[in-house]
């Protein structure tokens, strides 16, 4: 256990790497980790100035199914970066939270089409969740 915590003290610091693709990795290894102490520091790395790193902070945080990811991830929905839109759309529908249902509505008709595509599946599951 208290590796773990080492562990994840860790890759929480490695997100404040001045190198993005440190960042992008801290972030997915955290989601591979699974420890709940990592939410917080991947909801704030929703915020990362590079899509690489919101994008996996994004996937990450649906392997929690943390309730406190829904409302940042529903905010990431309007990123720029389709990338990024498709993860918050993969992580909302893995929580399966009925806040999500709005905007996944309003993604099915996203300008790119993998997002659409993976907005309406996420819906389907969402609503099939609540």
């Amino acid at each position: 256990m208290v590796e773990e915590h080492k562990r994840i003290d860790f890759l929480v610091e490695e997100l404040n790497s001045d190198d993005w693709k440190v960042r992008e990795d801290a972030a997915e290894l955290l989601g591979e980790v699974g420890e709940p102490d990592a939410v917080q520091p991947l909801i704030n790395a929703l915020e990362d100035e590079d899509w690489h790193v919101r994008e996996a902070a994004a996937l990450s945080l649906g392997i929690f199914e943390d309730e406190k990811s829904v409302e940042p991830l529903i905010r990431l929905m309007d990123d720029e970066k389709a990338n990024v839109r498709y993860g918050a759309a993969i992580s909302l529908s893995m929580i399966g939270d009925e806040r999500a249902v709005d905007v996944l509505q309003k993604a099915t008709e996203d300008e790119n089409s993998v997002v659409r595509k993976v907005a309406i599946v996420a819906l389907k599951e969402v609503k099939n969740r609540i």
